[in-house]
Formats: C-alpha cells, sequence, structure tokens
C-alpha cells in the first residue's frame, strides 16, 4: 500500500454523472430524484423481496417492517466499459429510515489503452497529463439516521495497460448501516491475460457522524511486487473486500464475526475467505482465481448478516443468476 492522491476534479470535468435520491413513504423505500448525464443509468426501482413477520428487535422498531418495501435499482455502466480518459461520478442520498439495494447488471469493465500507445510512460501524479492518462470513477453515498445501504456491485475487471482510480465515499448519520464490496478481477481471465502494464488506485473511505471509521487504499502499478508478494497478491488475480457496518455503533462485533467464521469453515474453508473486525466494521476478505467462489462465498455472508442484524429473509436480486 502506498500513498497517493485522488485528482479534484471540477463538475463540468464529469463525463458521465448519476444522481440518485430515496425517501420513505409508508414503509416503502421509493426512488425520488433520479438525474444522469453521458451514460450513467439506472433501471426502474423494483421491489422483488418477499414478505417477511414484524421484526423482533426493538432495534429495528422504527424502521419498515415489510421487507417488500426495500427499493432495488440496477445502475447501468456505460455499455463499452471506462476507457482511459472516462470520468463518472454518482451521487446517492438515502433519507431517514430508507433501505436501498444497488448493484450493477453486469461486470464494470476498466479498459486499457490501444497497441499505437503502448510505448507511452506515464506517471499518474503528473497533472499536465492526467486527462488523457487514466479513468477515474468517484462514488459518493450519504445515508441518514436509520437507513440501510447495500451498494453491492458485480465485479470489476481491469484489463492490461488500464490505468484507473476509483474512490469511494460512504457518510453515515446515527444508527444508519451499511453492507458493501468490492470484487476486483486482473486480467481477463478468459483470455488468460495477465495486468502487466498500468495503474490501480482504488480508495474506499467511511464516515460515521463525521469520524473516519474505514479507510483504506491500494495505490499500486502492475510491475509493483504487491501483486506477486505473499504478503499482498500473492500472484492470485481476483481480490474482494466486503465491508458490513451495524446500525449500533457500540454494538460488540465479536459474537457476529464468531458466527461468520463458523459458517466459513464449515462451508467455504477452502476458498480462501477470512473474517475480522475493526470496532466499528466487519471486514471479509478473498484472494484467489475464481471470481464467481468470491461472488457466492460473499452472497452466502451477507444473508446471515441481513438475518441477524436486520431480520430479514434470505434474498439475491435476480440479475446475479443471469
Amino acid at each position: 500500500m502506498t500513498n497517493g492522491m485522488i485528482v479534484n476534479k471540477r463538475a463540468n470535468d464529469w463525463h458521465s454523472q448519476l444522481t440518485l435520491g430515496f425517501i420513505n413513504r409508508q414503509q416503502t423505500t421509493q426512488l425520488t430524484q433520479r438525474q444522469h448525464t453521458g451514460a450513467l443509468r439506472v433501471q426502474r426501482a423494483l421491489y422483488p423481496e418477499p414478505q417477511y413477520p414484524e421484526p423482533q428487535n426493538d432495534e429495528f422498531s422504527t424502521l419498515s417492517t415489510k421487507q417488500t418495501g426495500i427499493c432495488h435499482v440496477m445502475v447501468l455502466y456505460p455499455p463499452a466499459g471506462i476507457a482511459t480518459g472516462d470520468h463518472l461520478k454518482i451521487n446517492i442520498d438515502l433519507s431517514d429510515n430508507t433501505h436501498a439495494l444497488l448493484t450493477t447488471t453486469g461486470a464494470g469493465k476498466w479498459y486499457g489503452r490501444g497497441s499505437d500507445r503502448n510505448q507511452e510512460s506515464d506517471n499518474l501524479n503528473n497533472q499536465s497529463k492526467h486527462n488523457s492518462n487514466y479513468a477515474s470513477q468517484k462514488v459518493q453515498i450519504n445515508l441518514d439516521k436509520h437507513a440501510r445501504c447495500e451498494w453491492l456491485p458485480q465485479e470489476s475487471i481491469v484489463y492490461n495497460q488500464a490505468y484507473l482510480q476509483a474512490q469511494t465515499q460512504f457518510d453515515l448519520a446515527e444508527n444508519s448501516s451499511l453492507l458493501t464490496w468490492d470484487i476486483v478481477v486482473f486480467g481477463r481471465q478468459a483470455y488468460q491475460e495477465k495486468f502487466v502494464q498500468g495503474q490501480y488506485h482504488n480508495q474506499l473511505r467511511i464516515y460515521r457522524e463525521g469520524k473516519l471509521i474505514v479507510y483504506e487504499q491500494v495505490n499500486q502499478s502492475a510491475d509493483s511486487r504487491w501483486f506477486v508478494s505473499p504478503l499482498a497478491m500473492n500472484n492470485k488475480h481476483v481480490m474482494g473486500t466486503f465491508w458490513a457496518v451495524p446500525a449500533n455503533a457500540t454494538l460488540d462485533l465479536a459474537e457476529m464475526v464468531k458466527q461468520l467464521r463458523a459458517y466459513i469453515d464449515e462451508n467455504l474453508n477452502e476458498l480462501g475467505v477470512y473474517c475480522t473486525h475493526t470496532p466499528h466494521a466487519i471486514c471479509i476478505r478473498y484472494l484467489g482465481d475464481d471470481v464467481a467462489s468470491c461472488f457466492s462465498a460473499f452472497s452466502q455472508l451477507r444473508h446471515l448478516l441481513r438475518e441477524q442484524w436486520w431480520q430479514l429473509a434470505e434474498h439475491n436480486p435476480r440479475i446475479w443468476a443471469t
């Protein structure tokens, strides 16, 4: 892990923007604000989850008791992927007592440069060249009181010769909660492509009432030892990170981690899945070469968290099965 900087861009520099806003009306989360420019889009709001009994935990008494009121939204990325020079920005606001699940319709693709540019010598910190040398995405998600957000995109494929900067930030209010994962595939496995030229820069920040509770950053060039070291990627091609933040900021997470580890030992023991926690959040990680196994493992562990924290029945978005 190295020090780096996400380039700040003026509003008119973003090639594609998406702004979403959710409110609670009669125990149903409704998508009431939807603005876009460029290729970013969303499909219509869906409500596919089943009816479920009243929750047992008084902590959630102010929230919707109908699982059918959870709003699912599919984010449509640029159909041709994210290429060098593309800049995407996503802003999402969840008001009090809302619950939204946001995922993508397929794998995200960070494209590399064309063969006519293979010989360029690039430096992402060179401000005079930054507009043409990399692709970027910035995601900002704000949660008001008692809001629940599941930001669960499908995997991102980093093509060889891709230069990317991704930044994701969550701002949680009192008693809001979050499930979010990031699954990255380096190189196109179907073509036995390896990520040997380019730059991968990914940054995550999670705040609770203005206090930073989770911070992660990876900023590595493709030829870095980070990709081969036993202390980092260890020559693997798929990396997954799943963060879970409970509504109760003072909750002792050790018992939940114990349950997750027991499930991993019984069902996912050979997949390279590990679970730990910080004072404020649970972290689940995957390292291996099978993106389908990573996605399946994270989905199963998500069900346990939803059941324990939110008393919700098992349900996956249908798009994940296609």
